[in-house]
């Protein structure tokens, strides 16, 4: 399904107070149509349009239209749009053998089951893209609008083995003359490769890397992740995760392939995704070894940074008690988690290491945990002490539903205890282990 081409404009969601927008009488519910007479016909477009000093705004209301004028000067111009509707949204035609919206389990919500490859989405939201269903026009647009950086899933530079890790494609699925394009036209982009040991890996892994390295500083990263795989994999290709000697022979290469980059790029170019060195047993790197985290959401170099502002925190424990709780991990960090917090003074929190009942497979991310799994995991235990904390990972931005669409409310009620929500950063969580820091800080 691809995007709406016509322009309808973008609707407003909310105006700041005391901005241009709420100066010059914008509402919320207001459908912008034009900006300095430019049709509108999404979120880049009136970024791109409104980034003068003074904005003539095309505005439907009620109906009507009429138009507003906004004096910004040198400030933002204080609005916020609506997300895209779904139809809004170019889906991806791919089949990947490794996607995991085709191993989600039946009976989700809708909207987990839709596949984005929508351009403006990786510029918007860092949504990775494949770029093998991009039009000519679509692609002039990127272009002209310096829509920058881009998220692309690269996954191998073979034509034909990308073709078939994509799902065989009726698109041409070779990657290099378009990233090649979009880095003459002066585009960043970050690439990403989803490992599928027997597959993309070995040699064809070595010359992804190094055929992407000469597009540097264009393609500024490679992440390589590895493959997650669920237990509903009906009738989908046969894929296996990496062994432990497969995934520390694979940090030893990748850290053997920055040192080299590094020396000839100036960047060690490609990173390993966190999952890798866990399973590893590896070591992970230092903090400066990620390059200032500009793929961090992407889980490369996550695990370093929290454990990192963990112990910075950390030093204002000096004493006391902490509140007696049980804080929900999934299985792949618990150990270390556990370990952090028993460092500190006088910690009661006990962490608990909840198993992926709910999809399965290789799934250990606490991101990935359910309600459900949650509760019937703790229903188990005796004494969950005054309260269950949660990473806030674990539900939805928004309306804040575990992805089974049990509430923290509803938890709370079968386990029979309060259930907070903790946002998955080190001061947060010690400050709901530590209320006494929180009254001080």
């Amino acid at each position: 399904m691809k995007p709406r081409s016509s322009a309808e404009g973008v609707v407003v969601a909310a105006v700041r107070a005391r901005t241009p927008a709420a100066e010059a009488g914008l509402h919320a519910g207001d459908r912008i149509l034009t900006v300095n007479g430019h049709a509108v016909r999404d979120a880049i477009d009136f970024q791109f349009h409104a980034a003068e000093e003074r904005l003539a705004l095309g505005v439907e209301r009620a109906g009507a239209s009429q138009t507003l004028r906004v004096l910004c000067g040198a400030r933002p111009v204080g609005v916020e749009l609506e997300a895209p509707r779904p139809g809004e949204i170019a889906t991806c035609a791919n089949k990947c053998v490794f996607c995991f919206i085709h191993q989600l389990p039946k009976g989700m919500r809708k909207s987990l089951y839709v596949k984005d490859d929508d351009f403006r989405l990786s510029f918007l939201h860092g949504n990775y893209i494949t770029l093998t269903d991009l039009s000519e026009d679509e692609l002039a647009r990127i272009e002209a609008q310096r829509l920058s950086p881009l998220y692309v899933s690269v996954h191998a530079t073979d034509p034909a083995l990308r073709w078939e890790l994509l799902g065989r494609p009726r698109a041409s699925a070779e990657i290099l003359p378009r990233l090649e394009r979009l880095a003459k036209a002066g585009i960043r982009m970050h690439a990403q490769i989803v490992l599928c040991p027997g597959w993309n890996d070995g040699a064809q892994l070595a010359r992804t890397v190094h055929e992407l390295a000469p597009l540097h500083p264009h393609v500024a990263t490679t992440a390589i992740v590895p493959v997650g795989l669920t237990a509903h994999r009906e009738r989908l290709p046969s894929l296996r995760t990496l062994t432990e000697t497969e995934a520390r022979a694979l940090v030893e290469t990748v850290h053997g392939w920055q040192a080299e980059l590094r020396t000839r790029l100036g960047s060690r170019f490609v990173f390993l995704g966190d999952e890798v060195y866990l399973h590893a047993g590896a070591p992970l790197p230092e903090a400066d070894a990620y390059e200032g985290f500009l793929i961090a959401e992407d889980g490369i170099g996550l695990v370093r940074r929290f454990e990192d502002g963990f112990v910075r925190a950390a030093r204002r424990v000096r004493a006391g008690v902490s509140a007696r709780v049980t804080v929900v991990s999934g299985s792949l960090y618990a150990p270390r988690l556990a370990g952090l917090l028993g460092a500190l003074p006088g910690c009661r929190a006990s962490v608990v290491a909840v198993p992926n009942r709910h999809f399965g497979g290789s799934v250990s991310v606490t991101g990935l945990l359910t309600g459900g799994d949650i509760q019937r995991h703790l229903a188990g235990l005796a004494d969950l002490g005054d309260a269950v904390m949660v990473p806030a990972v674990a539900v939805r931005d928004g309306d804040g539903v575990f992805l089974d669409d049990v509430t923290p409310a509803q938890l709370a009620r079968d386990l029979g205890v309060p259930v907070r929500v903790i946002e998955p950063e080190p001061r947060a969580l010690l400050r709901a282990l530590y209320p006494a820091i929180a009254a001080s800080s």
